[in-house]
């Protein structure tokens, strides 16, 4: 823990000084009890000017968003204005009826079972920021949808489409538009004066940091988001505002009933608790409350949050992928919180060595281990060292595995499992079925698609962008692996290829069918 002498500016310029240069950078907001806040900037808000970073740079917050969105929806339901269990059908008549009640708590707290929008339309052949997408667009694709993911209130399925629904429900139920509310009843009682939402992506926004991704070895791109969609992220914000926010939650300054709301677990319909609020998460760090949200939108990424128990909020912006805002805060934390409880590792017996390794993967939706053999212990292919516990427990980051007959349990800290079972990969070299070619469709998002071998695997093109091709590699048996996503074949009782599913992470299943002939 820092002595209450040291001053903490010396070491989170140390956790920063990597990004502090000729590179997209960070800005830092900080408050530890009653001392004042502590601002601090890094590395550049603009290449091609160039222009540094200062604590008055506006960055996107990606879904640190959410809780904001999820408090102007508790500011009305404490008003009688709307109520958590309303259908929210009776606000958006657009939803198609899917046999069972989704709330607009279901939408808050990520249990609607709604697929995500923007991986459906990627599944037209334009993903996000490859054409402009507004919340309506955003409406108009959900309105397609014939399933959801799960049941309403059975799962925990972190989505943006609920948050994107929620300002339209808003301005329904107000007849005022979201950024005008919330303006008016959340920024400016905050004093949040240079803070609001990027409902309009070409508007001039002073002082606002560009964002960037990593393009050639050592560059980078522009990497602002070309979207309209707002409200599960695309709030406009910089440190001094986003910290005021993170304070006032704690200080209850938007009313008890919105902090209690926003903090308040979820419960599954078969008592199953949940990490998340609503727009925020819940966890535990070094033995202490961490109440958070991360957030990344293209170039930007961002985390805020509180640690209550240590008197600690802080806010961190960054307008480049190259730093994780996440490691930061920790790191940053660190600092005030009392130490780490050693964890109690060791080396996995050969056994255990022999027994684990293999390729496994979900049966609901895109999610897949490779468990290899790595440095004399067990790891992910391409990623971290899994710490062995005992025989069949390992933990993965924060994520405990449990292995077990032919597959594993992922139980992650905010009480979510993953069931991913043991699956024959296929041989290598091995290349794509010319079975499976052939042209596809889908009504649930009104698109088009065609398949053909190519090289060790499948090449996939959609009708509505055919100019762009991706590559999907064999990987058990029909079943083939793109960028984010899973795509299974499905045949007949004879055999035949009758269609083809796809998985993401947020869409569990969307089928589309072989076109005849």
């Amino acid at each position: 823990m820092l002595p209450a002498a040291a001053s903490p500016i010396d070491p989170i310029d140390a956790a920063f000084a990597p990004w502090n240069g000729p590179v997209p950078g960070c800005a830092i907001g900080l408050q530890h009890e009653a001392s004042p806040p502590l601002y601090r900037a890094y590395g550049m808000a603009n290449l091609e000017q160039p222009a540094p970073a200062t604590p008055d740079t506006v960055f996107e917050s990606g879904s640190v968003a959410k809780q904001v969105t999820a408090a102007a929806v508790l500011q009305l339901v404490e008003a009688g204005v709307l109520h958590l269990d309303d259908d929210i059908r009776r606000y958006l008549p657009e939803l198609p009826d899917h046999g069972a009640t989704i709330t607009i708590d279901h939408l808050l707290t990520h249990t609607s079972g709604l697929r995500e929008w923007g991986d459906l339309v990627a599944l037209t052949g334009w993903p996000r920021y490859s054409r402009v997408y507004s919340n309506m667009d955003a409406l108009a694709m959900l309105a397609r949808q014939r399933s959801l993911n799960h049941p309403p209130g059975t799962r925990f399925s972190y989505t943006n489409s609920g948050y994107n629904l929620l300002p339209i429900i808003v301005e329904r139920a107000t007849g005022c538009s979201f950024p005008d509310y919330t303006r008016e009843h959340l920024f400016g009682p905050l004093g949040m004066a240079h803070t609001t939402w990027r409902d309009d992506h070409l508007r001039l926004v002073p002082g606002r940091a560009t964002g960037y991704r990593r393009g050639d070895p050592g560059g980078f791109i522009d990497g602002s988001p070309m979207e309209d969609a707002y409200g599960s992220g695309g709030m406009l914000t910089n440190v001094r505002d986003l910290l005021a926010w993170v304070t006032a939650l704690g200080d209850a300054r938007l009313g008890a009933f919105v902090t209690r709301k926003l903090e308040e677990p979820v419960i599954l319909v078969d008592g199953t608790r949940i990490g998340y609020g609503r727009g925020l998460m819940l966890a535990e760090y070094r033995g202490v409350r961490e109440i958070f949200h991360n957030g990344g939108t293209n170039g930007y990424q961002a985390w805020a949050g509180r640690y209550p128990d240590a008197g600690l909020a802080m806010a961190i912006l960054c307008n480049g992928r190259t730093v994780g805002p996440d490691t930061q805060a920790r790191r940053i934390a660190q600092l005030y919180l009392p130490a780490a409880p050693g964890l109690r590792a060791g080396a996995p017996p050969p056994a255990e060595r022999a027994a684990r390794p293999g390729l496994y993967a979900s049966d609901e939706r895109y999610e897949i281990l490779k468990i290899v053999e790595k440095d004399g212990g067990l790891g992910v292919e391409g990623g971290a060292t899994l710490a062995y516990l005992e025989p069949g427990r390992y933990m993965l980051g924060s994520s405990e595995l449990v292995f077990g007959d032919g597959r594993v349990e992922r139980r992650r800290p905010d009480g979510t499992v993953a069931i991913l079972s043991r699956r024959v990969p296929a041989a290598p070299g091995s290349a794509g079925s010319s079975a499976v070619a052939g042209s596809y469709r889908s009504d649930e998002v009104g698109s088009r698609l065609t398949l053909r071998p190519a090289g060790a695997g499948l090449e996939l093109r959609f009708a509505d962008r055919p100019a762009v091709a991706e590559l999907l590699l064999p990987l058990f048996e029909d079943a083939y692996e793109g960028d984010g996503m899973l795509i299974e074949v499905l045949r007949n009782d004879a055999g035949q290829v009758t269609g083809v599913r796809f998985r993401t992470e947020r869409v569990y299943s969307l089928e589309f069918e072989r076109d005849a002939g």
